[in-house]
C-alpha cells in the first residue's frame, strides 16, 4: 500500500497514549506505565518509518502491539522465538546501557528482540533494498537479522529523541536461531514487555518485543548538544548500511561518500571524524589524503583507515591517518577507534 508517512506527532502520540492506556488498564499498576506505553509507540513509529523509507510501502495493517509476561532466566528472558511463527525463526537481540561502562557490566536500561521467519528473511531485506541473504545460509541469515535490528535500533534512538531521551549506547547485535540457550539480557526487575507485530501482504512476518524501564535519562534544558558529525567513504553500499545505522545508534550524525572525489566534496559539511577506505574508484583513499590535505591545511580533521593490509596502514600514518582498522572487523573495534579519536 502506498502511503506519505509522516514523522512522530508527539501531541498525537499523548492522545493515544491517554485512550490506549485506559483501554489496556496501565494507570491500574502507575503513571510510569504510560511512560513505558509511550516507548513502545514510538518503537512501533521507529518501524513503520524505516519500512516506509525503504520499500515507499506501508504494512498491510496497523501494527499489533500486546503487553505480556517475561518468562526469567536466571535474571534473565527466556527466548523461544517458535512462539512467534510456526516455523524456523531468526531474532536478533540488543541491548541499551547509559554508557560502555554500564554495557560491560550488564546495567541495561533497554532491551529489543526482532524475529522473523527463516525462510522470509531474504524477501524482507530484498524489501528493504538489501543485497540477497540464502535462507540456508546461518550465518547470513544471522548477520541479516542483525543489520535489521541495528537499523531499528538506530530509528528508535532518534524517535526517542523527539521525546527529550538521552542518547543510549547499544552493544553489537547477537543473532540465534530459534532459541537462546542462556536466555536474553534485559534490565533487572522486570516482569512485562511489549510486543509488536506487524503484517506484510496480510500475514504477520515481523516481530518486535521491547522490554524497558520506565525511566530512562532525559536530557536536562542546557544540557543537550548537537551530535556529532562522522563522514564515511567507502564504494561497499553493504558495509555502509551495517556501519550507519550502528554509528546513529551511538549519537553520531552520519554523512556518506562512494569515492573519494565525492569525500571531498562532503568536506564542506565539516565532518569531525573520516572514516575511509583505501580501495575505491575514480578516486582512492590515498589520493583522498593527499587532495584533503592540501584543502585543510594545518586544521587536520582525523581520518580512520580501513585496510586489510597491515602495511598500508603505515604508508597511511605517514600522512597523517589517526588510526587504522584491518577488515573484517566488529562494529564495537570501530567504536573504540572512533573514541580514541574524537
Amino acid at each position: 500500500m502506498e502511503g506519505n508517512f509522516k514523522p512522530l506527532d508527539v501531541k498525537k502520540l499523548k492522545d493515544i497514549i491517554r485512550q490506549e492506556s485506559a483501554r489496556m488498564n496501565l494507570r491500574s499498576f502507575s503513571n510510569d506505565g504510560e511512560t513505558s506505553f509511550t516507548l513502545a509507540l514510538a518503537l512501533s513509529a521507529a518501524i513503520k518509518k524505516i519500512f516506509y523509507e525503504k520499500t515507499e510501502s506501508t504494512f498491510s495493517n496497523e501494527p499489533r502491539l500486546e503487553k505480556k509476561n517475561i518468562t526469567q532466566f536466571v535474571h534473565r528472558m527466556r527466548v523461544d522465538a517458535m512462539e512467534k511463527f510456526n516455523a524456523t525463526t531468526v531474532f536478533s537481540v540488543v541491548e541499551f546501557a547509559a554508557n560502555e561502562e554500564g554495557l560491560a557490566r550488564q546495567e541495561y536500561l533497554l532491551t529489543l528482540v526482532v524475529y522473523l521467519e527463516q525462510k522470509f528473511l531474504p524477501e524482507f531485506m530484498r524489501l528493504m533494498q538489501y543485497p540477497y541473504i540464502d535462507s540456508d545460509d546461518e550465518a547470513e541469515v544471522k548477520d541479516g537479522c542483525g543489520t535489521l535490528a541495528n537499523l531499528i535500533g538506530g530509528q528508535y534512538k532518534r524517535e526517542i529523541a523527539h521525546l527529550g531521551y538521552k542518547d543510549l549506547m547499544m552493544a553489537p547485535f547477537e543473532s540465534y536461531i530459534n532459541t537462546a540457550l542462556d536466555g536474553v539480557g534485559i534490565p533487572k526487575g522486570l516482569t512485562e514487555k511489549y510486543e509488536i507485530s506487524f503484517e506484510v501482504d496480510g500475514a504477520k512476518r515481523l516481530v518486535v518485543e521491547l522490554v524497558t524501564l520506565d525511566m530512562l535519562p532525559k536530557w536536562k534544558a542546557k544540557e543537550k548538544s548537537a551530535p556529532k558529525k562522522i563522514l564515511i567513504i567507502d564504494d561497499d553500499v553493504t558495509f555502509i548500511k551495517i556501519i550507519e545505522p550502528f554509528l546513529q545508534s551511538q549519537g553520531f550524525e552520519v554523512v556518506k561518500a562512494f569515492d573519494g572525489e565525492e569525500g571531498i566534496k562532503k568536506l564542506k559539511e565539516k565532518p569531525e571524524l573520516i572514516i575511509l577506505d583505501i580501495s575505491m574508484p575514480v578516486m582512492d583513499g590515498y589520493e583522498f589524503v593527499l587532495a584533503k590535505k592540501k584543502i585543510e591545511g594545518d586544521k587536520q580533521v582525523p581520518v580512520i583507515v580501513l585496510t586489510a593490509k597491515e602495511g598500508m596502514a603505515d604508508i597511511f600514518k605517514v600522512e597523517g591517518a589517526r588510526d587504522y582498522l584491518l577488515k573484517p572487523f566488529q562494529p564495537a573495534a570501530l567504536l573504540k577507534c572512533i573514541q580514541r579519536c574524537i
